[in-house]
């Protein structure tokens, strides 16, 4: 399992200090509040480690401000990246929950039959996407909700997917 869990999205800027909006991927977003550094992953799978000088909350939207990032063009460049932090770090479980990070390589199986591999998520409408492989090389999208996925083995590395017939 990573070290580093993607927790959040650095979004675009906001006001004239530098700071930038948060997408977290959780509903609970305190931990971010306790955090002084993370390491902000670019799409081409570099990361580097940042300071945060300041996070707050408006209204409902999290707000974070990185240190030598003091007005919005510079803050612009960090938009789009992956907030990555420590387990230790991460924003607590709930029994049953499961860090989206954690099911990347579960196979999918039914009635004891390997379906697919988890390749990828993306943070979709109502739930978390899980992409994943078949056999064949095709690649599906499946909802990580309870009417398509059953029970969760991270010691296996496993997910029952209940309704096969959605990688038709």
């Amino acid at each position: 399992m990573e070290a580093l869990l993607w927790t959040a999205t650095v979004k675009a800027p906001f006001g004239v200090n530098g700071e930038v909006k948060i997408h977290p991927h959780n509903d609970d977003c305190a931990y971010l509040a306790k955090i002084k550094e993370v390491v902000l992953r670019a799409k081409d799978g570099s990361e580097q480690t940042f300071t945060i000088e300041s996070f707050r909350m408006m209204g409902s939207q999290p707000l974070m401000k990185f240190a030598g990032f003091d007005n919005p063009e510079d803050a612009r460049a960090l938009g789009g990246r992956h907030l990555m932090v420590q387990r230790k770090w991460a924003a607590p479980l709930k029994k049953g929950q499961y860090y989206v990070a954690d099911l990347i390589g579960c196979a999918l199986v039914h009635d004891g039959d390997h379906l697919a591999e988890v390749v990828s998520s993306i943070d979709g409408a109502q739930a978390v996407m899980l992409e994943v492989r078949s056999p064949d090389g095709s690649l599906y999208m499946v909802p990580y909700l309870k009417e398509f996925i059953g029970d969760v083995s991270l010691e296996e590395r496993t997910i029952e997917l209940k309704t096969p017939w959605i990688l038709a």
